[in-house]
């Protein structure tokens, strides 16, 4: 019984009020410039995220929000240094037998409904509109099985200005077809899992034979650091986890911008 109520949690859409709630009040008092954080977390937040993500109970978002107030914290950090933390907390977790699939599941479910809610009430509120002169493709994969880090450089790119066409698990026919029809500055792709080197170097392959040779290919996500896993992805330019860096990289912002 306990795992069919896991199941239909998991289903759940995370729209509710108190979520809502957090997501409108952070975004509102605190989130006032186009930046990207960095730096490590601070245990105590985290650990209320953490709980937050592995139990739902909606109490801890206003626990969060309280002493992100206290500590006079930019949203903006919570999206680019506490959710990924939390995310490598939960996967650890996972890889250690303390939880099992579906409680990873439903707790990875909660940091995307978070960030979710966030992005709606930046785009509502505060943060530069997602249509800018610069426009970026974003892949991930077919059977990627991890999209949050692309949802947190969707939100990062967007909020440095950048139109983003998010594509979650695409094929190399149909990234093709997107990357081919002109119009991108860049082709991001995201790639966490060992598993799928072999898709996400037939989808390099794809794009890059209908690219443009002034259009870069950053290859990003979790295993951006593991030069023997990407030994065999040939074709792209720029392999890095770090928005700011890779947009620098591929002349689509100034140093100096990123540096402020």
């Amino acid at each position: 019984m306990d795992g069919l109520v896991q199941i239909a949690e998991m289903r759940r859409p995370y729209s509710d009020a108190a979520l809502e709630r957090f997501a409108l009040q952070v975004v509102a008092q605190i989130a006032d410039r186009p930046m990207i954080e960095t730096g490590k977390p601070g245990e105590k937040l985290l650990s209320l995220l953490l709980r937050h993500a592995r139990s739902g109970d909606p109490a801890l978002l206003g626990g969060m929000f309280d002493l992100m107030r206290r500590q006079r914290m930019p949203a903006e950090r919570v999206v680019d240094v506490y959710l990924p933390a939390a995310a490598r907390r939960l996967g650890n977790a996972w890889h250690e037998g303390e939880l099992d699939i579906l409680a990873t599941t439903v707790a990875i479910s909660r940091l995307q409904a978070i960030l979710r809610e966030l992005s709606r009430a930046w785009r509502a509120d505060h943060a530069a509109e997602a249509g800018g002169d610069t426009r970026v493709l974003l892949a991930v994969p077919e059977r990627e099985k991890h999209t949050l880090g692309a949802l947190i450089a969707t939100q990062q790119l967007r909020r440095m200005g950048v139109s983003v066409n998010l594509q979650l698990l695409i094929s190399p026919a149909r990234a093709a077809a997107l990357a081919g029809s002109g119009g991108y500055d860049a082709v991001f792709i995201s790639m966490a899992n060992r598993s799928n080197l072999e898709t996400c170097r037939y989808l390099v392959k794809s794009i890059k034979r209908v690219l443009p040779d002034r259009v870069p290919v950053v290859l990003g996500g979790p295993l951006a650091g593991d030069e023997n896993a990407l030994r065999g992805i040939a074709g792209v330019d720029l392999v890095t986890s770090n928005v700011m860096e890779a947009l620098v990289a591929c002349g689509l912002i100034a140093y100096e911008q990123a540096a402020q």
